[in-house]
């Protein structure tokens, strides 16, 4: 059958349970009993639980305090593989028709199709391209409702299959779950996940899924939104730890480092014997295991042996029984199909046996494994290992404590960012407001204006939040504004309207938050933008949110956005002005450019910081700070770089450029001095040594030499 009806398609869905999800219900339902426009496109990333909400709709109806309107409606989930399966035009047709005249011959019903996307393809291939149109012309003549579910990844596919979609369905745009909505549905999915594996699962483990999955989410191989990335991570690392749960043990290995650790030797001796009595009883446990595969796999072969045995005996005495040219039918024959040969009888009754032997067998093989397994639990540090895996992040990065870092976050920033105190202080605070603080404010999370000279730290202060806050710079989403100067500009943001070309694809912005709606935008050089792109950055700034072209509201509240700008550069540049006289024009120019409920957006002017010049010693910390680096990459290749701090002195003041800043020096080291060390290695990849790096005050150069070891 095509149509499958809501209780018997819920009813193919084992433990289906709608958590976390009430908010969505009610805004669905909402739709469903307007007058009009009352049928749904359902969108969302894969992994969010689009296809979730009609189910949990027709598992509603069940509920005693659910609407009658909503109870009274007939919901209908079109099978669209068997609708396609005969690759027949006409017949398909014939078909799709009859399902039409059903729908329509039904009060109240409503038809699903969970792949709108696949759907409008098969119907194209198979030659029905006017199937959508049917199905949208019964909508509109109020013959029944309509849900529609596409992927946000097919969305633009779809509008341009089928361009009415857009303007005769209420977009619902379903959104990850955070908070203890998410973690009520991974709570609840972990159960299954635990019986499936056979193992217990620790509650840290499934904070730790949700902690990760959330924070990380550029992550390959977890699917594309919550609540199916965290419970991704659960499968994968119950399958992990499984696998090498069952190779070793871990109260085994337990016992094998607190020997290894103890300087008791009482003690030693204690742990040793527990450590013999383990080995033993589970080398037998797994042995037993083993031995009840064994024979399930023997049995299973012995079953299908006698099955195939039982049917070419039925076959050979059916022919003996009927030959063609019989004409009168003997007794044996009239009964042969009521009785079974005593052959047969004895077949059927040795698969009898086995079929009991191997029930029997395997419940002691699920209570050996339920033995095997009692110790176990997915712990905090086993998502951690594989998640590690899957990422590539290590291990001892993920398990840093966020507390920590948030405490420290002032130092480490100060680590990359020399000669801008006052500022990375500004930073470190706002930031940890942000992330502690428990008011309920709108617009994002922080938001900065940073002014100052180039090649000063703006861009590293940036790049350093998206480090020490996210683990990762790749965090950092970085939009050159110089790209944004035509009046367009703001359709490429947010989409462009209806009815111009490019509408289906939506906007680079609105699109790149809904992806990663969590992490650091950097929007540089902000005056180079169209004036009508401000327009975006108040509404942004004041509220958190922002629609796009289709009508999909992008929330930017857990977004840290900064803005950088080159007005007051003049100011900023000129030696004869203080700092703070610096300061005061660049702010008066800011004033003159734009409009001050811009301006104020920035937590009342007060994220609005200027960086300031840096003094020499500053610009000298940084070239000490290249070469560290540069240390640290070829230590393994046993070599170094000596450079002597009167060496360093000379090279900055001749190669130091205010309007380049300190973005100059570091470029002049990776031009000169890196291909020296590249070059020594691809002809002596195996001599390791010292490279001195002496400077001549006279060629404004470094003479560099090389000390053999």
């Amino acid at each position: 059958m095509h149509l499958i009806r809501g209780r018997e398609y819920l009813a193919r869905i084992q433990n289906f349970k709608l958590l976390g999800r009430e908010h969505d219900l009610e805004r669905i339902s909402s739709i469903l009993i307007r007058k009009s426009s009352n049928s749904l496109l359902l969108t969302g990333p894969a992994g969010v639980g689009v296809s979730i909400l009609p189910l949990g709709l027709q598992a509603a109806k069940e509920l005693p305090d659910t609407p009658f309107d909503i109870i009274v409606k007939k919901l209908f989930w079109l099978n669209t593989d068997s609708l396609f399966s005969s690759g027949d035009s006409n017949k398909i047709n014939d078909e799709f028709q009859r399902m039409l005249k059903k729908l329509v011959q039904t009060p109240e019903s409503v038809l699903i199709i969970t792949d709108t996307y696949n759907f409008l393809e098969a119907a194209h291939n198979t030659g029905n391209s006017h199937f959508m149109n049917a199905i949208n012309n019964a909508d509109k003549s109020k013959d029944f409702q309509v849900i529609l579910e596409v992927r946000d990844e097919h969305l633009s596919s779809v509008f341009k299959w089928n361009s009415v979609i857009s303007e005769m369905y209420t977009l619902y745009d379903v959104a990850e779950p955070v908070g203890e909505n998410l973690t009520l549905i991974v709570n609840h999915v972990s159960e299954s996940l635990s019986i499936h594996h056979k193992i217990a699962i620790d509650a840290t483990a499934i904070e730790e899924a949700i902690h990760l999955t959330s924070k990380y989410r550029d992550s390959l191989g977890l699917g594309g939104a919550q609540p199916q990335r965290a419970i991704s991570l659960l499968d994968r690392a119950l399958a992990s730890y499984r696998q090498y749960a069952h190779k070793h043990h871990p109260k085994i290995a337990d016992l094998t480092a607190r020997i290894a650790n103890s300087t008791d030797e009482t003690q030693r001796l204690e742990l040793q014997n527990q450590l013999n009595i383990w080995e033993r009883d589970w080398g037998n446990l797994k042995a037993e295991i083993s031995k009840t595969y064994q024979y399930q796999r023997d049995a299973e072969t012995l079953r299908f042996q006698l099955q195939d045995e039982l049917a070419t005996l039925q076959e050979e005495e059916s022919n003996n029984l009927c030959p063609e040219s019989s004409a009168v039918k003997t007794f044996a024959q009239l009964t042969s199909n009521g009785f079974d040969s005593p052959a047969q009888a004895n077949i059927k009754e040795k698969i009898h046996q086995i079929e009991k032997e191997i029930a029997t067998n395997a419940e002691q093989h699920k209570k050996l494994v339920a033995l095997a397994n009692k110790d176990l639990m997915l712990t905090r540090q086993e998502i951690i290992t594989e998640f590690s895996q899957i990422s590539g992040i290590p291990s001892t990065k993920l398990d840093e404590n966020e507390v920590e870092n948030l405490i420290n976050l002032e130092a480490n920033l100060l680590s990359r960012i020399f000669g801008q105190n006052d500022a990375v202080k500004h930073v470190a605070n706002s930031v940890k407001v942000a992330k502690v603080d428990t008011m309920q404010e709108s617009g994002p999370a922080v938001s900065y204006l940073f002014l100052g000279p180039s090649g000063v730290g703006k861009t590293e202060m940036a790049k350093a939040l998206a480090q020490n806050i996210f683990g990762d710079e790749k965090s950092l989403i970085r939009f050159d504004m110089s790209e944004y100067m035509e009046k367009h500009a703001v359709a490429k943001l947010i989409g462009a309207p209806p009815g111009y070309e490019g509408f289906e694809a939506g906007g680079i912005l609105t699109n790149s938050v809904r992806k990663n709606p969590i992490g650091i935008y950097l929007f540089d050089e902000i005056e180079k933008a169209h004036p009508d792109v401000f327009n975006i950055f108040l509404q942004i700034l004041s509220d958190g949110r922002l629609t796009d072209n289709i009508g999909r509201t992008v929330d930017f509240s857990d977004i840290i956005i900064i803005m950088t700008s080159n007005i007051g550069q003049p100011y900023y540049l000129n030696p004869g002005l203080s700092d703070e006289e610096a300061n005061n024009l660049a702010t008066e120019e800011l004033n003159n450019t734009y409009r001050s409920e811009l301006l104020n957006r920035f937590n009342g002017r007060e994220n609005i910081l200027h960086f300031k010049r840096l003094p020499p010693e500053v610009i000298e910390k940084i070239i000490r700070r290249e070469i560290t680096k540069l240390n640290d990459s070829y230590q393994t290749r046993g070599l170094e770089i000596e450079m002597k701090d009167s060496c360093i002195t000379c090279f900055c003041k001749d190669h130091y450029d205010l309007i380049r800043g300190a973005r100059g020096l570091p470029g002049y080291i990776k031009t000169n001095i890196r291909p020296v060390i590249v070059n020594h290695i691809l002809n002596s990849p195996n001599e390791k040594g010292k490279f001195c790096a002496v400077y001549n005050t006279e060629r404004k150069n470094f003479e560099i030499s090389f000390i053999k070891k």
